[in-house]
C-alpha cells in the first residue's frame, strides 16, 4: 500500500491498514479535507474504544462470565 501523500511504500502485512492510518495521522493530517479529518477523527474514535475494550476486557475478564459466576448457585 502506497501513501496518496508522500512516496512512502507499507508492507502488506496483518496491520498495513492501521499503520498506514497512525502514518496519517502523524504526518499528514493537516492536509486532509475537512471531510476526511470528520472521518479520520470518527476512526481514531472507534480505535481508541476499541482497544480501551480489549484492556478492560482482559484485566477484568468477559463480563458475561462475571455475571454468570456471581448469579450462580455452584
Amino acid at each position: 500500500m502506497k501513501c496518496k501523500y508522500c512516496k512512502k511504500i507499507f508492507e502488506d502485512d496483518a496491520d498495513v491498514v492501521l499503520n498506514y492510518f497512525n502514518h496519517v495521522d502523524t504526518n499528514h493530517y493537516d492536509s486532509l479535507t475537512d471531510n476526511e479529518k470528520i472521518m479520520h477523527d470518527a476512526r481514531k474514535k472507534m480505535i481508541k474504544s476499541k482497544t480501551d475494550y480489549e484492556v478492560h476486557k482482559k484485566t477484568t475478564g468477559d463480563s458475561d462470565l462475571i455475571f454468570n459466576s456471581k448469579n450462580s448457585d455452584i
